[in-house]
């Protein structure tokens, strides 16, 4: 082991010397302390021995610079003591030091002090090495959870649905754009506002999951398919024996589901009037209680609401509360329908037969621009979802590389093709050759008897009634109302 000593008594320094020469060791003798501590910082030293008295530089200040030092910290340090430095030898075990020898030194302790700071240095090597590999082992792994984490996160786009979201038109840019600053936000309600099929629970994961996900629930509630019966208990959740029917033990609600994460409430139209009241203390108070429950529970989620409907023209008719509206509007987004934004359904398209093809292993890797023409020039009544559906259709049926017109001929501009669901073929009135009879015609009442009987052919389904009639859910909601 080289050990670098230091003493301005040349005697002591070469006896030191000749003795760690006999144990086999390297020593390196040094009278001047300061010239020492210039070669300990050049050159590794795994033992340093140094008296303490000295002119220029005492042990004790020798010690002290070879501790505060990064290159020789790692050092073990021994100090040479006479009878009157005991309690200073003492106090420099707390600086660091090592150990201490008394003068005169004693052979016999002096080496087993070196070997036991052989033993100590080999220790300090081994776990030296012992953490380079575990850092580098760390980095390595590491890197691969890096790799993982960025193939989940784009599986988590995928699954989510965020990666459906296109933004080539300045109008879903802007959504996306307000959409990411309401991620940031959790304490901020949002309103997303538009028709059926344009992505408003896309945009509402979108909030919740940002661009590089989030770990906390997303917890959807479609509001027109809860029984009003049962809705408070669906969000709110019970206690046991709460009502006649109810679990045994009691049952947690959508809102205690959420946890820190997202609730989100689809169609918040369709939300019994007499809930509202509760859902504006629970966004108010943030707290809330089970149905037929005591105890008060803290509610720390975001909330996020969607709307097919114009809230505003419901609140004014008293078929929606005001203070919930504007409460619920403090976060607000409008997505466009997709015929106001025609920019986004080339790449839509693209997407969307790309994941088709994927899945259903077809060859299918581009539109020609006759196919394109059809689609830019199609109504598109359901929206992004309309297209989607559409595009899958034709993937399912043909074959080929590229879309064709006739794979999407189904898409005649004549025609209405329902969100969803399967062509309704030709419109079975003849608007050319349509006669009109003598007798005045009650256009009132002939407009209901089609709209009943719409709504019977689909069973009372709102949205594809509206899709059949060629007008929005909302045109048909106040056609009901009259």
């Amino acid at each position: 082991m080289r050990i670098l000593i230091v003493d301005d008594n040349t005697t002591s320094l070469q006896s030191l010397r000749i003795v760690l020469s006999d144990l086999g060791h390297e020593p390196t003798p040094f009278t001047d302390p300061l010239l020492a501590l210039e070669e300990a910082r050049k050159n590794h030293y795994p033992l340093i021995i140094t008296d303490i008295r000295m002119p220029r530089m005492d042990g004790i200040s020798l010690l002290k610079a070879l501790k505060n030092a990064p290159e020789t910290e790692s050092c073990d340090v021994v100090l040479i003591t006479g009878h009157g430095d005991m309690e200073t030898a003492v106090g420099a075990l707390r600086h660091g030091a090592y150990d201490y020898l008394n003068k005169p030194i004693n052979a016999r302790e002096l080496a087993a002090v070196v070997e036991r700071c052989a033993e100590h240095q080999a220790l300090l090597n081994e776990n030296r090495d012992l953490r380079q590999h575990l850092d580098n082992r760390v980095n390595e792994v590491a890197g691969t959870l890096r790799r993982d984490l960025d193939e989940a996160r784009t599986l988590l786009r995928e699954v989510s649905g965020i990666g459906t979201v296109v933004s080539e038109s300045p109008a879903t840019e802007r959504v996306m754009n307000d959409a990411r600053m309401f991620h940031r936000d959790p304490s901020v309600p949002v309103l997303i506002e538009g028709e059926t099929g344009t992505g408003k629970e896309i945009i509402a994961r979108l909030i919740h999951f940002g661009e590089s996900g989030c770990e906390n629930p997303f917890v959807a509630i479609n509001c027109a398919a809860i029984p009003h019966e049962l809705f408070e208990s669906e969000l709110f959740g019970h206690e046991a024996g709460a009502y006649t029917g109810s679990r045994a033990g009691g049952s947690p609600g959508k809102l205690e589901l959420a946890a820190s994460g997202t609730l989100f409430l689809d169609e918040i139209a369709e939300m019994p009037l007499t809930l509202q009241p509760k859902l504006l203390r629970v966004l108010e108070d943030r707290t809330y209680y089970r149905v037929g429950g005591i105890r008060k529970r803290d509610f720390k989620a975001r909330v996020v609401c969607a709307a097919n409907l114009d809230l505003a023209e419901l609140v004014e008719k008293g078929l929606f509360r005001r203070d919930l509206y504007h409460r619920l509007k403090v976060g607000h987004l409008f997505i466009p329908p997709l015929r106001e934004r025609k920019e986004d359904i080339p790449a839509l398209a693209a997407l969307f037969l790309k994941r088709q093809a994927e899945r259903k292993r077809k060859q299918f890797i581009g539109i020609t621009p006759e196919a394109m023409d059809i689609l830019l020039n199609h109504p598109w009544r359901g929206n992004v979802r309309e297209l989607e559906n559409a595009i899958e259709r034709a993937v399912l049926v043909h074959d080929g590389q590229m879309l064709l017109p006739e794979h999407i001929s189904f898409l005649n501009p004549g025609r209405d093709m329902l969100s969803g669901t399967e062509s309704l073929g030709t419109i079975p009135l003849d608007i050319e050759s349509l006669e009109l009879p003598e007798a005045p015609i009650d256009l009132e009442a002939l407009t209901t008897a089609i709209i009943q009987k719409a709504l019977d052919r689909f069973e009372g389904n709102k949205s594809k009634t509206a899709a059949y009639l060629g007008i929005s859910r909302y045109a048909l909601h106040r056609r009901l109302q009259k």
